[in-house]
């Protein structure tokens, strides 16, 4: 069969109307709650550690070591979910995968809210760390298979918005209320999300590897704008090519192939390692522009440039930044191109941390006076512009790996991207106290260099390419 195929054939650039933009918007934002969730979980370590870390009158506190491991420990579960997910999504689906991610959360929030102890604090991260690795797969693949290739950048961005809006809200409601409280409110999300996802479809693409056409049929017309079969057929005839094509499983064919070791062997396919090797790449440079490493350790980072006072204002302000840096990018992708806003939010970032580190080094040698506007401009910059990068491997796992390994790719790739954020967070506190936080804000902009030469050179655009075309690429 011809390698030309697309995954929507002669629909690529038909235009189904408002409708279909409507359904395929209310299908992401449905999805888009495990990413609030996400968000949600991720930041809540930042709150509890400002009210628990050497506080002597709270009812239990937090030594530095304690810190480093509440910090980290919440990404050594994520692989773990990430991984599992990753082959469930494919023998029960999509959907199935992200109603089952909310569960785990359900219980980490309402565990938060009754802990007395260290461990009891230790146990619901660990429930939402493998939340969130649960969720990431399912959610990375649903996008990039139910969205038109003319919206399937903006559609990406605008999910990853979701988890900037989750951190959002975890500030807010920090500003206003005691971390319990917090915790107790927020088990809000996965209930909601539970409830939303039951009401969308299953991913046409996973319903036709599994021999599932009418029901691809359904889930495509509801997807296109609530069409009538006839609408839908070419294009549903073209998904079922391109699953041909890329060597999904179809039926029962494969099904003898269909075990962990035959997946495992499909990520030494070269379709597979090299965008994974690229996408790899890219998280750990996202995370160094990002600053994401000392996130846990902020408050600290605050005071010691002088940021003492109105910290949880300033991380509010932080996240409304973020939100705005998604809006930015759900405006201009589909313009200006995933490559271009990549490679310009990591020149930005970098000058900015290099110039915070060299603003640190002034006012350790007494070069200048404390002036709190500077670190607070540079980490407003900071948080503005690293949205682009941040969201970019994201965006490029939901899109970049064929069809048959979509989804135990898109968990590997999940799972190895919090193994390193782990690695990175629990090693961030022996680096600073090793160069001290001037010369870690150094070494963070000399990675972000490196990483700039390296996306100038390797990140192809795959914006309003089709699936086929992206992996034919990397072939």
């Amino acid at each position: 069969m011809s390698n030309k195929i697309d995954i929507d054939g002669d629909n690529a650039d038909k235009n189904y109307g408002a409708m279909s933009t409507l359904a395929q918007v209310c299908a992401t934002i449905a999805q888009s709650f495990l990413l609030v969730g996400l968000g949600m979980e991720l930041t809540m370590s930042t709150i509890v550690i400002q009210d628990l870390y050497n506080n002597p009158k709270s009812e239990f506190s937090l030594t530095t070591d304690q810190v480093s491991w509440y910090g980290s420990i919440l990404f050594v579960f994520h692989p773990t979910g990430s991984f599992l997910s990753g082959f469930l999504q494919e023998r029960f689906g999509r959907k199935r995968c992200m109603v089952l991610a909310n569960v785990p959360s359900i219980f980490g929030w309402i565990m938060l809210y009754y802990t007395h102890s260290v461990v009891t604090l230790y146990a619901s991260t660990v429930l939402m760390g493998l939340s969130i690795g649960f969720s990431e797969a399912p959610i990375l693949s649903y996008v990039g298979e139910i969205t038109e290739p003319r919206h399937r950048g903006t559609m990406a961005s605008l999910a990853s918005a979701a988890a900037m809006i989750g951190m959002l809200l975890i500030y807010i409601l920090g500003y206003f209320f005691e971390w319990r409280t917090v915790a107790l409110l927020s088990t809000l999300c996965p209930i909601t999300c539970i409830c939303l996802v039951v009401l969308i479809p299953e991913s046409p693409l996973w319903l036709i590897a599994n021999g599932k056409h009418e029901k691809a049929k359904k889930s495509l017309c509801w997807l296109r704008g609530w069409v009538k079969p006839e609408m839908v057929r070419a294009e549903l005839l073209e998904l079922v090519r391109y699953n041909e094509v890329s060597g999904a499983r179809n039926g029962k064919v494969n099904v003898e192939k269909n075990n962990i070791s035959s997946k495992l062997a499909q990520l030494m396919d070269p379709s597979v390692y090299r965008p994974f090797r690229l996408v790899m790449i890219i998280f750990f440079i996202s995370y160094i522009v990002c600053l994401l490493p000392s996130k846990p350790y902020f408050s600290q980072i605050m005071n010691e440039v002088g940021l003492s006072e109105d910290r949880s204002l300033l991380f509010v302000i932080f996240a409304v930044l973020q939100i705005i840096g998604c809006i930015i990018l759900v405006l201009s992708v589909k313009h200006l191109g995933k490559r271009f806003l990549a490679v310009m939010s990591v020149s930005i970032n970098t000058i900015l941390i290099i110039l915070f580190g060299l603003y640190i080094m002034a006012l350790k040698n007494g070069y200048t006076e404390s002036t709190p506007w500077i670190p607070t401009m540079i980490l407003s910059g900071i948080s503005l512009f690293g949205t682009s990068i941040s969201t970019l491997p994201w965006m490029l796992v939901s899109e970049i790996f064929p069809n048959k390994s979509r989804g135990v790719a898109a968990g590997s790739c999940a799972a190895s991207s919090y193994l390193l954020m782990f690695i990175l967070t629990k090693s961030y506190l022996i680096v600073e106290i090793n160069l001290t936080l001037e010369y870690t804000m150094l070494l963070f902009g000399g990675i972000g260099i490196f990483g700039l030469v390296y996306l100038y050179f390797y990140l192809p655009e795959t914006e309003k390419k089709t699936l086929l075309e992206i992996e034919e690429y990397f072939k």
